[in-house]
């Protein structure tokens, strides 16, 4: 399932999470394991709610596979490439320090096999000495 056709409610559903306080427990988990980390891709990202705040510590970039919700990102994150693609296909061509799949977004994969090539797709943008970051 997708958000498309809804993504102007997207944020009101969602407006009890707490996106600045979930994205500085996600700076200081970053700062413990890789410090020297200065990019970030967010996976599924939705609306940006979370990079919206990630992009004061990293250069960040975003994925989502529904252009509803990316056209509200983009609305939020003038700057920020944001891209249309499916995690489990996903190929930027580039690596990142951190890579983050937030808020249940790898829940959308509906088995085994479907979850096995969102990893790696994800783990593939990975750069050496990086983090995954995947939140069930």
């Amino acid at each position: 399932m997708t958000y498309s056709g809804s993504a102007e409610l997207y944020d009101l559903v969602y407006s009890f999470k707490d996106y600045a306080d979930e994205a500085a427990w996600l700076v200081s988990l970053v700062a413990e394991r890789a410090p020297d980390a200065q990019t970030l891709l967010d996976v599924g990202c939705g609306t940006g709610r979370h990079l919206q705040r990630l992009r004061a510590r990293f250069d960040c970039e975003g994925v989502d596979l529904d252009p509803g919700l990316l056209a509200a990102a983009r609305e939020r994150l003038p700057g920020v490439p944001l891209h249309e693609a499916d995690m489990r296909t996903l190929d930027l061509g580039r690596t990142f320090d951190v890579v983050t799949c937030l808020f249940s977004a790898i829940g959308y994969m509906l088995d085994l096999d479907q979850l096995g090539q969102a990893t790696a797709a994800m783990a593939k943008h990975v750069a050496p000495g990086g983090l995954l970051l995947v939140e069930p």
